[in-house]
């Protein structure tokens, strides 16, 4: 090779390091939450408290769950914490982060498609847009940016309602975001729950991809507190400003056996020692008649170590925050699984005295215990034994809008039909369901309108409207409107139980095959035969039809507790409802069992024949569909009335 082609060779390969220096310049490496304070902008719009910014600082152990994420190892994460604490910032910064560094096809799901549409609209698209990191690479014109479908260079984002199995078919994602996981609702429509199919999506990234799911906890079997228990568990520990010692903030003192040292050190295999943990404090704010001020408390609550039991105020939370530490508490969770818990008193935008003072407040109201249990604490809220009384009866007909039997209170959308099964009758019951357009918070309106008992198959059919009866009268449920015009309505989907005795004696498989476009069968079952799911379907009959299987001890509680005692539904009877009625729905209740374990468990006891309720039971394993189904008439009426 002569000089001047060495010369020639040289200078091409400077020419060729210059440009590839240029063109791809290794990026910096640094830790997710640097990139997320050097790159994302809470934007002024969506009316956050701290516009501009973000400052991981603030709340530093959310830096630690950052870390835990980034992991190469962690494919799941679940984060169980009370309202308002950042935990939806997470899941955006995660999307923001996985666009700019590390591109790949992103699936988000929230609780339906309106809130999806919400929220892309109100919210992460801001974001996106006060992000130079993200707005440089999205595409944005009609044909790549839409609410639901955003394309940026390298991946497609996608974000869908929980209650659309068709939206997640026909795509994969490596990063799944699961957006307030308690709250999407199950249906009977498949077997796998949407979570799951969300998950599903995932199966080309085994490797590589991360599940995000996050959620405020509603009950223990809830799916949130269930994920949570079976990840690492983590929890924050922060140190005592006068003894030092590391502990959990708790409002409640507990005690708790773990697998650490008190210096976080793991201990030898099997071994737990137990821990203790403080309180919030504000017996002092008692007057001399022993009443609280709520108003002393309010600016007088302390925390009450649980080591030293010396007190301090919230003042000192900042100093304690800059030195938390992450503790797991379940060592045999799967290594690609952490789990995070965090709630209100770890926050400096929640005062101390405010949480005191809503626990006060709500005390002798269930309904608000259980919100304070789940908003405010980040705890699923654990009822007490309990039982229906005919008083509570009485108080759902008061609040229910002024019909009879066999009327509608307002224009339904559908009627759905249960049936229990037993030895020598059928009972049954019809339930009309409307659009509850005046409570935007409340999807829909459930009317009690019929119910009974029957001695033949052939009587169901003709009480659904499925035959005529030997009159050749239809049976029919009739609305009139303000126009005095009379519109008509017969069943449109049901559930028939199919316990043992059901199929031996009754044939239910024969009757719902034969009249499969309205009635399913159906069972209840324990949690464990469930699979961890509220509702799954099993095929029967050589596959000729599915076999609704749900969590029987969960739509007791929905329709006790959700639906009579702590009317969180718009669940309705009428004025005339019969003593046979009030009694059966009286004749069952909770108690709190001893187990083996030594721990406590409340289990349902029938005291008397239950047969409608249980009838009520399957109109509420139905709800999730009927929610589904009109969730599209709902928003085609905001639609209309807004446009």
């Amino acid at each position: 090779m002569t000089n001047f082609s060495r010369q020639t060779f040289a200078n091409f390969r400077a020419s060729v390091r210059a440009i590839a220096l240029a063109v791809m310049q290794v990026r910096p490496i640094q830790k997710m939450w640097e990139w997320i304070d050097a790159n994302v902008v809470i934007p002024q719009v969506i009316g956050s408290l701290n516009p501009g910014p973000l400052d991981t600082s603030l709340l530093p152990f959310w830096r630690g769950v950052y870390d835990l994420y980034w992991l190469k190892r962690t494919h799941h994460l679940t984060i169980c914490t009370s309202a308002r604490i950042g935990k939806t910032l997470f899941s955006i910064c995660a999307v923001m982060h996985k666009i700019d560094v590390w591109p790949g096809p992103i699936l988000w799901m929230d609780p339906t498609r309106k809130t999806a549409m919400t929220f892309s609209r109100a919210e992460l698209q801001h974001h996106f847009m006060e992000c130079p990191a993200v707005k440089e690479k999205a595409i944005i014109n009609k044909n790549h940016w839409t609410t639901l479908v955003m394309h940026f260079r390298g991946l497609v984002l996608r974000i869908v309602g929980g209650g659309s199995a068709a939206d997640l078919a026909g795509f994969q994602a490596e990063l799944v975001i699961i957006n307030e996981s308690d709250k999407i609702k199950h249906t009977i429509k498949g077997e796998a729950g949407a979570q799951d199919l969300a998950i599903a999506r995932t199966k080309q990234f085994r490797h590589t991809r991360k599940i995000v799911e996050n959620s405020t906890p509603t009950t223990e079997w809830g799916r949130i507190w269930t994920r949570f228990k079976a990840g690492s568990q983590n929890y924050v520990y922060l140190p005592c400003p006068h003894c030092k010692a590391m502990q959990r903030l708790t409002f409640f003192p507990e005690e708790r056996d773990v697998p650490f040292a008190a210096d976080g050190s793991p201990l030898p295999a099997g071994e737990k020692r137990v821990e203790k943990t403080g309180r919030f404090k504000f017996e002092g704010c008692k007057s001399s008649a022993g009443v609280y001020d709520v108003e002393r408390v309010e600016t007088e609550t302390v925390y009450e170590c649980g080591e030293c039991f010396e007190s301090f105020d919230q003042s000192r939370l900042a100093w304690m925050l800059r030195r938390y530490e992450l503790r797991a508490h379940n060592p045999r969770a799967a290594v690609d699984h952490p789990s995070v818990h965090c709630w209100a008193g770890y926050s400096p935008f929640e005062g101390w005295g405010q949480i005191a003072k809503e626990f006060l407040l709500a005390r002798g109201n269930v309904s608000r215990m259980h919100n304070f249990y789940n908003s405010t604490l980040g705890l699923p809220f654990i009822r007490k034994a309990t039982d229906i009384k005919l008083d509570d009866i009485d108080a759902v007909i008061a609040r229910s809008p002024e019909y009879l039997l066999r009327s509608i209170p307002r224009k339904p959308e559908m009627l759905t039909m249960t049936v229990d099964v037993q030895g020598d009758c059928f009972w049954w019951s019809i339930r009309a369901w409307g659009v509850a357009f005046d409570v935007p918070e409340l999807p829909v309106w459930s009317a009690l309108i019929d119910y009974g008992s029957a001695v033949s198959w052939d009587q169901i059919e003709e009480l659904a409207g499925i035959k005529a009866n030997s009159k050749g009268e239809t049976n029919e449920y009739h609305w009139t409107d303000e126009k005095g015009e009379i519109h008509k309505f017969i069943v449109h989907a049901g559930l028939i139980d199919s316990g043992f005795e059901a199929q031996s004696n009754k044939k239910v498989y024969n009757f719902t095959l034969k009249n499969a476009d309205v009635f399913s069968p159906s069972k209840g079952g324990g949690y464990a035969q469930l699979r961890g799911q509220d509702i799954r379907e099993a095929p029967v009959n050589d596959d000729q039809q599915n076999l609704v299987w749900y969590y029987d001890d969960g739509f007791k509680q929905q329709l006790y507790y959700s639906c009579i005692k702590e009317h969180k539904t718009l669940w309705w009877l009428p004025r005339n409802t019969g003593a046979d009625y009030r009694e059966m729905a009286c004749n069952e209740r909770t108690e709190e069992k001893m187990m083996p374990d030594g721990t406590t468990k409340l289990v349902w006891v029938c005291i008397g024949p239950n047969h409608l309720a249980d009838t009520e039971k399957m109109h509420e394993v139905l709800r999730g569909t009927v929610e589904s189904a009109l969730a599209d008439v709902r928003e085609k009426w905001m639609e209309d009335n807004n446009g």
